[in-house]
This record gives C-alpha cells, structure tokens and sequence, in this order.
C-alpha cells in the first residue's frame, strides 16, 4: 500500500501561553510512485482531562485517548479533493489562538491535564488517519494580554516619551510574560520571626512571594536573635493538589502534597544561613479549576536543641582550634509551611526543560 506523508511543524517550538496564537505549517508529500489523492483533512486542538468519552462526531479528535475533552476549539478544514502526484507535496498554514480560559498542561496524582493538536487526513476509500502533536500551555489567571492603562503606569523599567505607545505591534505573548515581570519582579521582603513554645529560634527573611518558573528561592536566616538553639533546618519546595468535593473518589480524600527540591543544613553554632532553592522548569504554575486547585508551599523543619549546647569560645592566640561537636543532643522537631505562588516562564525558556518535538511526521 502507497502512502502519504505528513508532517507537523510548530514554528514556535512545543511550548505557548494560554491567549497566545499556535502556528504551525502541515506538508503532505506523495513519496510513492503513483498518485495519492486525499478526500479531506480537518484540524482540532483538544484537552483530554479526567474521565471517560462522551461524545462521538465524525471528526473525532479524542478518539482512542482516555480522559474527557474539557477544551476544544473549532474544527478547521484545509483543504478537500487534493490530489499528489509522485514527488509532489503540498504545504498549509493552521493558525488558532490558546483560549485565555485555558489551565496549563499538568500531570498529577489524581488528574492530568493535556493539549494536543489533531490533524485528521483521510484518503479516498480509507478510513481516517490521525496525527496528535502534543503541545505545553503554560496560563495562570490574570495575566491577559488586554491589560489596561492603570496597569501599564505601575510597569517595571525605564519610560522615554521618544520610545513607541507600549503594546504597539507586541505579541500576546510578549503583553502577557510583561504582566508576570511585573508581579515577580517587585521585591516584597518579608520577616517571619521562627519561634516555639520556649523561645525565638530565628528570624527569616524572604525577599519575594511571587516567582516565574526556574528561579531560585532565597531565603536567609538570622540566629543571632533566637533564644532558643538550632541544630540544623531544612526547606522543601513541596506542590499541594486538591480536589473539589464533588470529585473526590473517597469522601476523606486529602490533599497530595510532592516535594520537587529541598535545602538542608546542619547550622549548629551558625549565627546566620542562606537557602537557595531551585525551581525546576518542568512545573505547572499555581491554577485553579472548577475540578483541582494546584498550589505550591514552603516546608521548613527546624531541628532545636531542647536543653542547649554549650559553646566554646574563640580562641585568642593565633593557629586556631580545633572544635568537636557534642556526641548526644535532646532535641525537638518544628514545621511550618509557608504559601507561595508561581507562575509562567517564557516559553522557549520553558521548552529546554521539555521532552516535547516541534516536529512530528506520520503517514496516512
């Protein structure tokens, strides 16, 4: 059997922000020796969520995928009745903009999220072919592109009355990543004094609350002013997925909590520490849907000395001295969790941590 080939490219990479348009170029190549005819090709971009199908059409985008169609665009035709001649091909343009309404791509525990485009080609007399592209979004409420003038005043960044109007031929995407520098740009600093039932154990500063996909979190700490020893702590970038009530699949379903980096250090004797705490790429930003609420906490655990440690004195004479640590310490374990909120990267800087293709062939 003669077949035809076909192929996908996304000239933006696999990687796009909900209200920003997908492009991409679809080649049909006769590779065989005789004529190919195709009777008709159809293009949808679907979000199979959570559950099971529940619809049929005779286009069927989500056919064969498990999970429901939560998000679907309207369903494009390119062409109807093309015919190939050997070593012959065909080039078409799909372009359709990621609804602003959109949640990002997420795979969790108790549900997952996905996009991917659809093209369906079929032949004369053949059944019809399917092509799936898979793409990332990446969304987060708020931050559209149609931001107004008082938004634009609080802006980050140097004004010149001889610069263009601002958002004068900039892309959604360009509008939208503006609106996430802006929020995660601002410094907030923040001290939360760290103390338990006997005493301050330190102060911690925090500088930001709000950060963009593959920065780091710094924190410090100060022991200066706790009354109280710390022996060693450490910090966890941990995402919390909830499920809505009504989609819960036992009635006590608590909330899943995973830990996707961690910073621990031993500070006994320290009388300040710094954490640093990567945020990887591969993350979906905090969201909210009528099914999940994925949102993101810093866990701390503090390991204290209950009775104390007694401290040995800086030595006067030159040389220095060497310093043993105690063999046994009584201590106790405090935690605490701290809410923060991430958002959207660039896209192509989001597209180095993805495993996604920006160009896929099939044949039909």
């Amino acid at each position: 059997r003669h077949l035809m080939e076909v192929v996908c490219d996304l000239l933006k990479g696999p990687v796009y922000l909900a209200g920003e348009e997908v492009t991409c170029l679809i080649t049909f190549s006769n590779t065989s020796p005789t004529p190919l005819s195709s009777d008709a090709v159809t293009r949808k971009s679907s979000n199979p969520g959570h559950g099971p199908q529940s619809y049929q059409t005779s286009f069927q985008p989500t056919a064969g995928e498990a999970g429901l169609a939560v998000l679907s665009t309207p369903t494009k035709i390119l062409f109807c009745d093309l015919t190939l001649h050997p070593g012959e091909r065909r080039t078409y343009s799909y372009i359709e903009t990621v609804p602003h309404t959109a949640s990002p791509t997420y795979r969790g525990t108790s549900v997952k999220y996905s996009y991917k485009v659809s093209i369906g080609t079929q032949r004369l007399n053949c059944p019809t072919s399917m092509l799936r592209v898979p793409i990332r979004v990446l969304s987060i409420a708020g931050c559209r592109a149609d931001s107004g003038p008082g938004e634009r005043e609080d802006r980050l960044g140097p004004t010149s009355p001889f610069l263009e109007e601002e958002g004068v031929g900039d892309s959604p995407a360009d509008l939208i990543m503006q609106s996430v520098q802006d929020i995660t740009s601002k410094r907030r600093t923040s001290y939360f004094n760290i103390a338990n039932s006997r005493g301050k154990v330190c102060k911690f500063c925090l500088y930001k609350r709000s950060y963009r996909l593959g920065e780091d979190i710094v924190g410090t700490f100060d022991f200066t002013v706790g009354s109280v020893q710390c022996v060693q702590y450490s910090v966890s970038l941990q995402l919390r997925e909830g499920i809505e009530h009504e989609y819960r699949v036992k009635e006590d379903q608590q909330d899943k909590l995973v830990t996707h980096s961690k910073h621990h250090e031993v500070c006994l004797g320290f009388s300040h520490s710094h954490m640093a705490l990567p945020i990887p790429l591969q993350l979906a930003p905090s969201f909210s849907t009528p099914i999940c609420s994925v949102s993101y906490i810093l866990h701390f655990e503090f390991v204290t000395s209950v009775a104390g440690v007694v401290s040995q004195p800086v030595p006067e004479e030159e040389g220095g001295s060497e310093w043993q640590g105690p063999s046994k310490v009584d201590i106790e374990t405090m935690v605490w969790d701290l809410p923060i909120q991430l958002y959207p990267t660039y896209p192509n800087h989001a597209a180095q941590a993805s495993q996604l293709q920006h160009r896929i062939l099939g044949s039909v």
